[in-house]
This record gives structure tokens, C-alpha cells and sequence, in this order.
């Protein structure tokens, strides 16, 4: 089995690509700042767990914006996931305007050293985490 699913609500589903070896986010389009929060807060139970040192973190589907969360992934949400184990961190952006906004924010704020990048496609993103 590829794929096994760790989480799933209306706002985001969480597997785990065991092939892969990495964490998979799908955002769904109805998000509020704090269904991001929690979503974001439910990838952190499950890093450590799984052992796990990837995210493919999909927003295409997100329609968002608030600065507020820009800055709690820059200082507080990235943090933890660094010290929890996250090394790479793949982003694909929204398709949404706003959405595709709101995620670059979040970059703009985050020094991940190369570590966390947005992408375009799914594919990209995925190329990125697979490297060597």
C-alpha cells in the first residue's frame, strides 16, 4: 500500500506516501485561519510518529489570506516542525490568487535555508523532496 491515510476533515487530508517516505497535505478550499492552525498543528502529531522528514504540502485547492498566519508559521508553527524533524519542505501553491499570496508570504518569512520552496505543480514539489 502506497499510500496510508493518517488524517482526513473537511479542510485537510494527511497521508503518508510510504514509497516516497514523506508526509502529503491536501488543503480543501474552505479554510478558516484557525482550520490552517489546527491542520498545520495535526502535521506536527504525526511527524515524529512516522518518522518522517518530508511535506508535500498541497494548497491548490486553498483560498486564503491572513497575515496572521504568515507569521505564526514564521515564528511559531516552523519552529517546532524544524525541532520535530522536518528537513524539506515542499509548498505547492494555490491557484487561487490570494491563496498563491498567502503562501508566498509565508516564505518571504521563513529562513529555511534552502529547505522549504513553493512550486507550481505537484511534480516539482515532489522532484525537490526526492533529491539526493
Amino acid at each position: 500500500m502506497r499510500h496510508r491515510l493518517l488524517f482526513e476533515s473537511p479542510t485537510l487530508v494527511l497521508d503518508y506516501d510510504a514509497v516516497d517516505d514523506l508526509l502529503h497535505a491536501r488543503w480543501g478550499p474552505a479554510q478558516t485561519l484557525a482550520s490552517t492552525q489546527a491542520g498545520y498543528e495535526q502535521i506536527l502529531t504525526v511527524l515524529p510518529v512516522q518518522h518522517c522528514h518530508r511535506l508535500l504540502d498541497d494548497r491548490r485547492a486553498s483560498h486564503l489570506m491572513w497575515d496572521e498566519l504568515a507569521t505564526w508559521m514564521a515564528t511559531d508553527w516552523y519552529p517546532r516542525a524544524h525541532a520535530a524533524g522536518l528537513l524539506r519542505h515542499a509548498v505547492v501553491f494555490a491557484e487561487d490568487f490570494f491563496g498563491h499570496l498567502a503562501t508566498a508570504l509565508v516564505l518571504a518569512r521563513i529562513d529555511g535555508d534552502g529547505q522549504l520552496v513553493g512550486f507550481s505543480s505537484e511534480a516539482a514539489a515532489r522532484q525537490m523532496l526526492l533529491a539526493p
